[in-house]
């Protein structure tokens, strides 16, 4: 892991895009930037799965990398594409070494948050409160990636002018887009927790959606009561 890289990337944004515009050793920066954000990614995906069980925690620890990238593969060739169309200059390692570094910010404040949400494990919370607790810090998370993104995307707009400014309306309606396909195929990739009433799996039946389910969660954290016993855990 290169410190000078992920330093700069925290503390430094602007002179850290510069050499990304100016294609500073940028295939190195790219490997790097890969490479710190799996590793990330698996930390967090290994305290979510320990909840449950080792095997849990090492399937969580492959899932949560494979989620991001995967989302990525299917929503970034729409991105680049329009960005195209409507003029950028941007080349696909320029591109793509901005995408990656909003996932390593991303990656960093997950890690981050990994020793609150195992203080929350050992002290024996439920299992309905630690769904919600992950969701909502999977959206804190991507929501200050998809900002330093946009903030990468406006100074190579209106200090290098290398971006259009139409693509920055694009890349916010892209953000959606990504939003959803990230959501539903973490749904499809599903359990990452895993409920301790049930064996283990690496899949789950696909079933529902994950927007109905984080309604039916909420509900079950707010009355446990009528929380059932005999339902497959779909998280």
């Amino acid at each position: 892991m290169n410190n000078g890289i992920f330093t700069a990337l925290l503390r430094n944004r602007e002179k850290f895009f510069e050499r990304i515009f100016n294609e500073e050793h940028l295939a190195k920066i790219i490997a790097q930037l890969f490479l710190i954000s799996v590793i990330l990614f698996a930390i967090y995906g290994f305290v979510m799965g320990i909840y449950n069980s080792p095997m849990q925690a090492f399937s969580s620890m492959v899932k949560v990398p494979i989620l991001f990238y995967l989302s990525l593969l299917i929503s970034y060739p729409a991105l680049f594409v329009f960005n195209i169309i409507l003029g950028s200059k941007l080349s696909i390692g320029q591109s793509m070494a901005m995408v990656l570094s909003a996932y390593v910010l991303i990656a960093c404040i997950l890690a981050s948050f990994a020793p609150i949400a195992l203080f929350f494990i050992l002290i024996g919370s439920s299992y309905p409160f630690l769904r919600l607790l992950h969701v909502a810090i999977f959206g804190i998370a991507g929501i200050a990636g998809m900002v330093v993104l946009n903030q990468g995307f406006v100074l190579a707009c209106e200090h290098h002018s290398i971006y259009p400014h139409q693509g920055i309306k694009v890349f916010q309606i892209w953000v959606i887009i990504f939003a959803f396909v990230g959501t539903q195929l973490a749904w499809n990739l599903r359990p990452y927790l895993g409920n301790k009433k049930f064996p283990f799996q690496f899949f789950r039946k696909q079933e529902s959606n994950f927007y109905a389910h984080i309604f039916h969660t909420v509900g079950e954290f707010l009355f446990p009561e009528h929380e059932p016993n005999d339902k497959p855990d779909y998280y």
